[in-house]
């Protein structure tokens, strides 16, 4: 019996490969990904604190509304049993992203008092705009976060989590909750 070709064992050496680069592809995704989802969801939010502060730089609205947020974090608590969350966690996550929002605002108000700038152009309204947006995002953030909680434990969690915090002080406030989780497994 004659050796295969050259040419039929190339075929034979391509199928493999494709093979166990698809058997690879098709792994379940590391349980550290959820607390990726999580984090860009909090991006997302964090990048919303720009068009809240020039929606209120051309208003003239203070950054803190304190009962506007308190509303906020009472609701999140009695919606986070729909999510398989404790409330107090879900709460102290959410005072977190409100705290982080605030950062934000606040330096770009400070920026724009300094360089005594005019009222933007087309700013986006708080009321039309920007809490739909926010408000479709809640959901998604309290989902997201009852997925990333079991998954903190997990070393490579916590260094995305550090990683994130580095960025500025806005992003650290947003996730010092879930670093505390995260901490308490280590």
């Amino acid at each position: 019996m004659a050796a295969p070709s050259f040419d039929c064992r190339w075929r034979a050496f391509r199928a493999l490969l494709a093979a166990f680069l698809l058997a690879g592809c098709a792994q379940p995704q590391p349980a550290h990904d959820s607390v990726g989802n999580l984090l860009d969801l909090i991006d997302q939010r964090l990048a919303l604190a720009d068009d809240v502060a020039r929606s209120k730089w051309n208003s003239g609205a203070a950054v803190e509304d304190l009962a506007r947020e308190n509303e906020i974090v009472t609701a999140i608590g009695a919606e986070a049993p729909r999510y398989g969350l404790d409330p107090t966690v879900a709460m102290e996550f959410f005072r977190a992203q409100i705290e982080a929002s605030k950062i934000v605002q606040n330096a770009r108000l400070t920026e724009w008092r300094a360089e005594k700038r005019p009222k933007f152009q087309n700013a986006p309204d708080l009321q039309r705009d920007i809490r739909p947006r926010l408000d479709r995002l809640t959901p998604e953030l309290l989902e997201a976060l009852a997925r990333a909680l079991p998954d903190l434990r997990a070393p490579d969690a916590f260094r995305q989590l550090e990683i994130f915090s580095a960025s500025d002080v806005a992003h650290a406030t947003a996730v010092a909750p879930l670093r505390h989780e995260a901490t308490r497994y280590y």
